[in-house]
């Protein structure tokens, strides 16, 4: 049996898709769906969620949201969405994780406003979830 997944953000139906199984970012940590999982709702942080189809897995970036498990369907509803593809350079994601550090570090000892902070914190999330996806394209 296989698992229905759709990912939607708020401009788009960014993903529908039948798949083996996945890994969603909780907020708790990685939880893994397979077909039958018992029925779940779950708050999703920044982070990649990966999916296997046809023995591969495949990362893609979220940026936040909430996920419901129920009969054999995973609906994932999240502020945005983005693919990761096998051009991306390893080095570069790795200096875009130094990078946005940086810029928090500096934000965090000057005159800065918590929107600022909500941002950066943002953006090293998303750098370090780039790495990752990365990292799963290339096993």
């Amino acid at each position: 049996m296989s698992l229905t997944v759709s990912i939607i953000t708020p401009e788009k139906v960014f993903l529908t898709s039948e798949t083996e199984q996945l890994v969603l970012p909780a907020i708790t940590g990685g939880v893994g769906i397979l077909s039958g999982h018992a029925q779940l709702v779950t708050v999703l942080e920044t982070g990649v969620i990966k999916y296997k189809s046809e023995g591969a897995w495949t990362p893609a970036i979220l940026y936040g949201g909430f996920a419901e498990v129920a009969d054999d369907k995973v609906t994932i509803l999240v502020n945005g969405a983005e693919e990761i593809s096998g051009s991306h350079n390893l080095e570069d994601a790795e200096q875009a994780i130094i990078d946005a550090a940086e810029k928090l570090e500096s934000l965090k000892g000057g005159d800065t406003n918590e929107e600022q902070l909500k941002v950066a914190t943002f953006d090293v999330a998303v750098a370090k979830a780039r790495l990752q996806a990365f990292k799963i394209l290339q096993k």
